[in-house]
């Protein structure tokens, strides 16, 4: 692996690194209680990772595997113990996440574990930035005009996961590592890595850009990363509060044991189901209980679900493609132990109820049982991840959505417009058809609705403050609609209100 990095943080560089609007601040105390060890203190030596991760993953491509990832975990684990510091614990909806999005929670965990304030959102903007760094090879800045007032960037080569780059950065990075800008002991550069995923920024508003490339070093995969105080209001892709929803523990003032992550009603609308990444089902109104995977082991988490048309039964889908059936659901086949270039991130049901449609964050469509292939965006090119799906009233076509907003109609799904290249205050987490499938509306995390077609605008959460983050809503029909808040909230709109979890 190589590693590489901007060799003085903006903290202590002239007033060039920043836009001559925005002057350098003086670094701010870290006021809170923090742990381990922090800048301008470093390790008093490189710690080699143990167990070796580098038997497990690879740095010839991304390793997303099970193997890479509970390596990289455990030599986390040894390093932080000798800090004094706690396990690194990922979130529940690990495997869901993008490579950037893995790298900005893994920097946010180990700014937080110190006692350091996380950068709250990945900006759309800085992410650009540092997609640019993956792939050329070099530390990100912040683009000409972007308001940063300190900054600290990061990159690194020939490493398969986030995990292991983090890793490398924050207690490998000293002399004699991988860290070309510690060529030996007492240059600049020497942990200057670690100093930059641990910079004390003020977090008044603080916020970060990752990139990834699978070809950006060299054939190999690359990594950058920006981490940057800002007075502006720049549009977030992804943030913390998206994460902290599914860390450990239940949410605040929830009776889940693990963060929903969607939610189906019945087929008449006097009822709906809430669905928990641990594979946990909450039935209200008329909606019937018929089994859950909650309390069974899982090899992933679950990410979505959906109902037969007779409302007497729900399919589980996790991110591993696992299909999970109760009531009268019928188990058409999965992906679940098969290959999956990206994990699955929603699915939907055929009209008869005897197929169904798995989707994965690439765009890639696996269809089972009557569910009819009519088309993917799997290997094509997406500017964001698609995040969720939905099919025709009729079963011959469906919609990808993307977490931009962008739509993506297959077979006879109409394309009735979208939020794609728009800028969002929000990253989109849902689509849910009208009942004569003639339009769609879309939620954004923050409960913003976006409505096309024949799909009318009942209202949204959108500028109110919320407890958790929407992550799926339903509609019964165009008369209204419900969404879901990882809590288990429900914000009924002119739909009757049956429940909820929060």
């Amino acid at each position: 692996m190589v590693l590489s990095l901007l060799a003085v943080l903006a903290t202590v560089t002239s007033a060039a690194r920043a836009p001559a609007s925005a002057p350098l601040a003086a670094p701010v105390p870290v006021t809170k209680a923090t742990q381990g060890t922090l800048p301008p203190s470093n390790p008093p030596a490189n710690i080699p990772p143990s167990p070796d991760f580098f038997q497990s993953c690879t740095g010839s491509r991304p390793d997303n595997s099970s193997a890479c990832v509970n390596a990289s975990l455990a030599a986390i684990d040894n390093a932080r113990e000798q800090e004094g510091l706690p396990a690194m614990v990922l979130p529940s909806n690990w495997a869901q996440l993008t490579p950037q999005e893995q790298l900005y929670v893994a920097t946010n965990l180990e700014r937080t574990v110190r006692g350091l304030p996380p950068l709250t959102a990945m900006s759309s903007v800085l992410g650009q930035s540092a997609a640019g760094g993956a792939a050329g090879g070099y530390d990100p800045t912040p683009p000409s005009g972007f308001p940063a007032s300190e900054w600290g960037s990061n990159w690194g080569g020939a490493i398969g996961n986030p995990l292991e780059t983090v890793y490398l950065w924050m207690y490998d990075d000293g002399p004699g590592s991988s860290n070309i800008d510690c060529p030996q002991a007492g240059a600049s550069g020497c942990w200057g890595h670690r100093d930059n995923v641990l910079i004390n920024l003020p977090c008044q508003d603080c916020v970060m850009g990752t990139g990834f490339d699978a070809t950006g070093w060299n054939g190999y995969p690359a990594w950058a990363e920006l981490l940057v105080e800002t007075s502006g209001s720049p549009a977030a892709d992804f943030t913390w509060s998206q994460v902290t929803s599914y860390l450990p523990g239940a949410p605040k003032g929830s009776g889940m044991a693990a963060p929903a992550v969607g939610m189906v009603s019945t087929p008449d609308g006097g009822g709906y189901w809430l669905v928990s990444s641990d594979g946990g089902i909450y039935s209200f109104g008329d909606a019937t209980f018929y089994g859950s995977m909650g309390g069974h082991p899982l090899s992933a988490p679950v990410v979505a679900m959906a109902s037969t048309p007779d409302g007497r039964g729900y399919w589980e889908v996790s991110s591993d493609g696992g299909i999970f059936a109760f009531g009268d659901a019928a188990f058409a086949g999965s992906m679940g132990g098969q290959y999956l270039a990206r994990p699955i991130v929603g699915m939907a049901s055929t009209p008869d109820g005897r197929g169904y449609w798995e989707v994965a964050s690439d765009g890639g469509i696996f269809a089972f049982g009557d569910a009819a292939f009519a088309g993917s965006m799997g290997g094509q090119y997406l500017a964001r991840p698609i995040v969720g799906m939905a099919s025709t009233p009729g079963g011959q076509g469906y919609w990808e959505v993307a977490s931009d907003g962008g739509i993506f109609a297959f077979g006879g799904a109409p394309f009735f417009g979208s939020t794609g290249g728009m800028a969002l205050n929000r990253p989109v987490v849902g689509i849910s058809p009208t009942s004569d499938g003639q339009g769609y509306w879309l939620t954004a995390s923050d409960g913003g609705i976006f409505a096309f077609g024949n799909a009318p605008f009942h209202g949204s959460t959108g500028g109110m403050h919320l407890d958790a983050p929407v992550v799926g809503m339903a509609a019964p029909s165009t008369s209204g609609y419900w969404l879901s808040a990882a809590d288990g909230g429900i914000f009924a709109f002119d739909v009757p209100f049956h429940g909820s979890m929060a």
